[in-house]
């Protein structure tokens, strides 16, 4: 067994239970800074995973809530298809975007565009879907993930023995 990544460890766990407690008292969705500080990690868990990881993440939750707008589109049946239709478009669009370097991590995108859903059609701070007051809270809670990431790599550094 390796015991390298235990400062990590520890640092991700002090980390976990401050935000827990913080998100919760601030009534702000706890798991949704859990996704981005994933995503940190997936993007190298450095300086550049903020941009590699961030892009993707904004572009993720305005496709998200660009895409809501299909639902205000005709009558009966027709608000679904124009939604479907909406999120089609903006998955063609993210992928298309990996091209761009800001954007090739599509997978934080689409989990931002997840996460947008999730909380949008869960438990939002405001009813109505369409309040930009959701968008950013979602904005906020996936940045404080990747801060969360950053801190708990950085952390570890402080306390290293110095050779």
């Amino acid at each position: 067994m390796n015991l390298k990544n235990i400062p990590l460890s520890i640092s991700v766990g002090i980390l976990a239970a401050l935000w827990t407690y913080i998100s919760i008292k601030m009534s702000l969705p706890t798991w949704s800074s859990f996704v981005s500080w994933g995503f940190f990690f997936v993007a190298g868990a450095d300086t550049k995973a903020f941009v590699k990881a961030g892009a993707p993440i904004l572009a993720g939750v305005v496709f998200g809530y660009l895409t809501l707008y299909g639902l205000k589109v005709g009558t009966d049946g027709t608000p679904v298809i124009a939604l479907a239709l909406a999120v089609g478009l903006a998955a063609l669009l993210l992928v298309i975007m990996m091209s761009w370097e800001s954007f090739a991590l599509a997978p934080a995108a689409f989990g931002a565009f997840a996460v947008f859903y999730a909380y949008v059609f869960g438990k939002p701070a405001v009813e109505d879907i369409y309040s930009l007051t959701n968008v950013w809270i979602v904005i906020l809670t996936q940045g404080i993930g990747l801060v969360l990431g950053y801190l708990s790599v950085f952390l570890p550094t402080l306390f290293a023995k110095k050779s």
